[in-house]
């Protein structure tokens, strides 16, 4: 048995850590509130980007490998969605240190989660746009959620002290490992909590957005290239927003 496997046993002997202490992080609420506002005024102008710039729908691109580009990105996002429900499942807010499941994989699932949506809704714009917005979206994911995810270790330091830092040293920040890391007794996923912690807000968010999306394809753009609403409407109805 290695070092950090002894000190995981250690830790962990008891079962799963419980919160018998508040956060104290000098400015931490203050901070996480900044970041919130950042967010809320850089992702959201970014998402309707994807929307606006859908331009036509994928079966309608000329070539095979740009028409592949948009299903990995549906099949990106549908993943990141799962990623997200699957996280939630396993979540006690304030009670518990969550390390099964995705938790034992990565540290932060639920943001992996989020990025795969947002990198799947990227490709789902038009070529050469997807690419682009796919480039801008990741820069601005990685400079906002990094500050974000410092300030959250912090907290989770102050309230678990060193076996969260067992836990840091097992299981890596972001991109997720292989091999789950496990240690001890630990919560089963439930989908009820999963719910309880909201995970109708991203199924929710997804659907709207990929409507809009769908949307734009067979309503605003040919509106936009000319076609009366009611034109527009029509080949809605017909399956325009499918392709020729």
């Amino acid at each position: 048995m290695t070092k950090k496997q002894e000190s995981a046993s250690e830790a962990f002997a008891d079962g799963p850590l419980k919160a018998e202490r508040k956060a104290t992080v000098k400015d931490g609420k203050k901070r996480e509130k900044r970041l919130d506002r950042l967010r809320l005024q850089g992702f959201w102008p970014l998402y309707a980007s994807f929307i606006a710039l859908a331009l036509r729908p994928p079966l309608s691109e000329e070539h095979l490998t740009l028409m592949s580009l948009r299903f990995v990105g549906l099949g990106l996002a549908l993943l990141g969605l799962g990623m997200r429900i699957w996280s939630l499942g396993y979540l006690l807010k304030k009670s518990e240190l969550a390390t099964a499941g995705p938790y034992g994989r990565t540290r932060n699932p639920l943001y992996v989660g989020t990025w795969l949506i947002g990198c799947g809704l990227a490709l789902l714009a038009a070529w050469p746009f997807n690419l682009i917005l796919l480039i801008v979206y990741n820069a601005m994911f990685f400079v906002v959620y990094r500050l974000q995810i410092g300030i959250e270790e912090e907290m989770l330091t102050s309230i678990y002290g060193e076996p969260y830092k067992v836990y840091c040293d097992n299981v890596p920040r972001f991109f997720p490992q292989a091999k789950a890391w496990h240690v001890g007794a630990v919560s089963r996923f439930s989908l009820g909590r999963a719910f309880r912690n909201r995970a109708w807000e991203p199924v929710l968010g997804l659907a709207v957005l990929l409507a809009l999306q769908v949307a734009a394809w067979g309503l605003l753009w040919p509106a936009i290239k000319g076609a009366s609403l009611s034109e527009a409407w029509k080949g809605f109805i017909a399956g325009g927003w499918i392709g020729p």
